[in-house]
């Protein structure tokens, strides 16, 4: 799940693509211009070159990326797409003048899905059914997407969920052409299953151009890649960011849909306070149900479902060789990853979701105390 903070909330129809890619993640921090000084003789210090991608979500640019996954996950009802973004490899064009002007194309080999950002509005254009989409409202809380996958973006967003986390220097690499400076983010929670996490970003500007993430168990591989593989540090025109109607288009307007609504529980319980030796975090208090578990990338995120589509979940994922959690009542199944850890809990009119980055113990510990509740 992403903040919608971090970029407004995007296409309504859930899909699998981006369910998980920021469980227990921050906001995009909102800072200042910092720049590498026009003097300097040598790349930054990892330290100085965390700050300095903090705080490059106002460097313009315009680019094209490929984000490249190999986690295998469950089938989840209602998120067909979701997890697609984590098992194959998808092609990203970029237009970014600044945080709230931006539009970046998902290309597919049947066309494109475009999403424009203007402010407070978003539209999406859909190149397969021919409609231009106008979304309305907002919500605190929705599925990733394509977007979120572009470096800059994953890299801030990691950096900030990772703030207390230490820093070491990489070798300088090309990328994109350009000269990249490295850091490479270290977890010191064991329980996490995040190994450590690589970024290049341009030396003068701090723009984040390529990200590795790799998990504990094979930490040599990494297990998520995203690299702008072409860029130009320069604004884009202003007409590259009016989303247009093109002839024999159609248009419509829809209400942005969080991820609570999308999954049609109505009434959950609270979340508790605590589980499986985690605090709960003072997080979307205007989401019923859903709980954030620890900091940054150690930490995992409830969210409530229908016994129905509980039950489905379960029933898919144990078909996809999940592994049984003994429950005090209804059933409950487990599925790991090389990076991300699921558990899904079914009994009665009521289910959850448990997905982090974290062991599969954490949540096998969760979801336990979760189903001894009364919910």
């Amino acid at each position: 799940m992403v903040p919608a903070s971090s970029r407004t909330p995007g296409r309504p129809a859930l899909s699998r693509r981006a369910l998980l890619v920021g469980a227990g993640a921050a906001a995009l921090v909102a800072a200042g211009s910092v720049a590498w000084p026009a003097g300097a003789t040598s790349a930054p210090g990892p330290a100085a070159l965390r700050d300095l991608v903090l705080a490059s979500a106002r460097r313009p640019y315009t680019g094209v990326a490929e984000a490249s996954g190999r986690l295998g996950l469950p089938e989840l009802p209602q998120l067909e797409q979701a997890t697609a973004l984590f098992t194959r490899t998808t092609r990203i064009r970029a237009f970014h003048a600044g945080p709230d002007r931006w539009r970046v194309d998902e290309l597919t080999p049947a066309g494109e899905r475009d999403t424009y950002h203007l402010g407070d509005t978003e539209t999406l254009w859909d190149f397969g059914s021919g409609r231009l989409t106008r979304v309305t409202g907002s919500t605190s809380l929705r599925l990733p997407r394509a977007a979120d996958l572009l470096p800059p973006d994953l890299a801030r967003r990691i950096l900030a969920a990772a703030a207390a986390d230490p820093v070491t220097a990489l070798p300088a690499r090309r990328v994109a052409g350009r000269s990249a400076v490295g850091l490479r983010v270290t977890p010191v929670d064991p329980d996490t299953t995040v190994a450590h996490v690589d970024v290049w970003a341009d030396a003068p500007t701090g723009l984040p151009l390529r990200v590795e993430v790799a998990g504990r168990a094979d930490p040599g591989r990494p297990v998520l890649i995203s690299e702008l593989t072409s860029v130009d540090l320069t604004a884009p025109a202003d007409d590259v960011l009016t989303p247009v109607l093109p002839p024999g288009g159609t248009a419509a307007e829809v209400r942005a849909v969080d991820l609570t609504g999308a999954l049609r529980v109505l009434g959950p319980a609270a979340p508790p306070a605590r589980l499986a030796d985690r605090d709960r975090r003072p997080r979307y208090p205007d989401l019923p149900g859903v709980g954030v578990y620890g900091p940054g990338l150690s930490g995992f995120v409830l969210v409530p479902l229908t016994g129905r589509v509980a039950a489905q979940a379960v029933q898919g994922a144990s078909g996809a060789g999940a592994v049984p959690i003994e429950v005090p009542t209804g059933r409950a199944v487990g599925v790991s990853t090389p990076l991300l850890s699921v558990a899904v809990r079914a009994g009665g009119r009521r289910g959850a979701l448990l997905v982090g980055t974290v062991s599969p113990d954490v949540l096998a510990r969760a979801v336990t105390e979760l189903a001894g509740q009364p919910r």
